[in-house]
């Protein structure tokens, strides 16, 4: 720690001194006791010293994973660690530069007795990216404010707000290639999936040799093939309002998830593409390695398009709030965007841009029936098809209340049908699909 001792301890002894000669020349018992006071105030600051304090500081994050946009609690913990008594202990914590305090203050003073803590909680808003908090800025005066002990104390604190999708569980529909999405046939692979007849074209590996010393009869081992799937994402662009003002909106969320759903399925090594409901604009499937930065392009074009009613620039992110948010409505009071207004047969044209063995990961806040309906038709014409629903309806208002009561509805008519996934943004979208796989098992 640094000291620097100030000047008021000598001001102060020399102000007493000349009140007290005062008080006696005067004659004036009042001024002499004050000045008696003063000095043996300061002569028991000289007679224990200033040691120099003992801290621990710690820091402590909660979630540590947050969702963007969500509210992080942050404590911050300061231990007298020294055998004295610290009177006068001033904190300030070293919030990172693109994290909002919404909540408390990340400064507070206090007094430590030896082995005591004290500790100060206040709450920041999560941003996408890795945010590191800088050291803890603490001072220590002592009893009489002469001296002061300044450090600035590392405490390795970094908020990752990221929510990524590790993996999206897909149907048994896929492609004759290998890959990840465990089938309901058997063939290579590596749990076992069954034992049947021998072959003569059955590879020598597969033989299963301990049948055979048992019962001198050739069986073949089949194991539970793996193989890569086509998916496309399809957007819901249709509504672009939010909760709240300065939220995201429905479209960014559908967008969003449509991103997350896509990047975690490409690193599973399956052909992923895109699509728009109801304008019908796609993204042909793919599984190169540039296919992520095109899908990131066309989902942000999705989102500005939504939004402006063109293709816009791209963004910095599809969470981004600056100018892209309207507050929810009724749907029913809207006009689709693209002033279809019954949705002509949006459904149909997307079946014929995409591959007829395609699954489908339809991202919808279930607005209205249409929604709901063109998820039965994809399944009606052969696509395995997911419905990934961000929550828009969590307000107070009576019109949210009306439109949850509908929403629910639509889920539970749904969920007899193709598999669902209810997705409160409030929380990672990855603990969502954690969930909802739960349920399909």
């Amino acid at each position: 720690m640094s000291t620097r001792e100030t000047t008021q301890r000598n001001v102060g002894v020399s102000a007493a001194l000349v009140a007290g000669g005062a008080g006696i020349v005067t004659g004036n018992p009042a001024v002499f006791m004050v000045a008696a006071v003063a000095l043996v105030y300061a002569a028991y600051q000289a007679a224990i010293g200033d040691p120099e304090p003992t801290l621990t500081v710690e820091r402590h994050v909660e979630p540590a994973d947050p969702v963007p946009g969500s509210e992080v609690t942050v404590t911050l913990t300061l231990t007298n660690d020294g055998d004295a008594t610290l009177p006068d202990v001033r904190v300030l914590d070293g919030v990172p530069e693109r994290l909002e305090v919404v909540d408390g203050s990340p400064r507070f003073g206090t007094h430590l007795e030896a082995g005591a803590s004290a500790s100060v909680t206040y709450t920041v808003e999560a941003r996408r990216g890795d945010h590191a908090f800088t050291d803890v800025a603490v001072v220590c005066r002592n009893l009489t404010g002469t001296v002061e002990f300044a450090e600035q104390v590392a405490v390795e604190t970094t908020l990752s707000c990221s929510a990524s999708v590790d993996t999206v569980p897909l149907s048994g529909q896929t492609l004759s290639q290998s890959g990840r999405v465990p089938t309901d046939a058997g063939g290579n692979g590596l749990a076992f999936y069954a034992i049947r007849e021998h072959q003569s074209s059955d590879p020598m590996n597969r033989v299963d040799w301990n049948r055979l010393a048992k019962t001198n009869e050739l069986a073949t081992v089949e194991f539970k093939e793996t193989r890569a799937a086509t998916v496309i994402t399809l957007v819901d662009s249709r509504h672009p309002v939010a909760g709240e003002t300065g939220t995201p909106t429905a479209v960014q969320f559908c967008a969003y998830a449509a991103q997350q759903v896509g990047s975690a399925l490409l690193d599973m090594d399956n052909r992923v593409g895109a699509a728009v409901y109801d304008s019908c604009e796609t993204l042909q499937p793919s599984a190169n390695r540039a296919q992520e930065q095109r899908l990131e392009a066309f989902l942000e074009g999705t989102v500005n398009g939504a939004a402006t009613g063109s293709s816009g620039a791209r963004g910095s992110s599809l969470l981004d709030t600056g100018t892209r948010t309207r507050r929810m409505q009724s749907p029913t009071g809207m006009t689709d965007r693209y002033g279809i207004a019954d949705g002509g047969d949006a459904v149909a044209t997307l079946d014929r841009s995409i591959p007829s063995e395609s699954q489908v990961v339809f991202c919808t806040p279930l607005l209205d029936d249409r929604a709901a309906d063109a998820a039965k038709r994809l399944a009606a014409y052969g696509h395995a098809v997911t419905v990934v629903s961000p929550d828009m309806t969590t307000g107070d208002s009576p019109g949210s209340t009306v439109e949850r009561i509908d929403r629910t509805a639509r889920l539970d008519d749904l969920r007899g049908r193709v598999r669902v996934v209810d997705w409160t943004p409030a929380e990672p979208l990855a603990k969502a699909l954690i969930r909802a796989t739960e349920r399909w098992a």
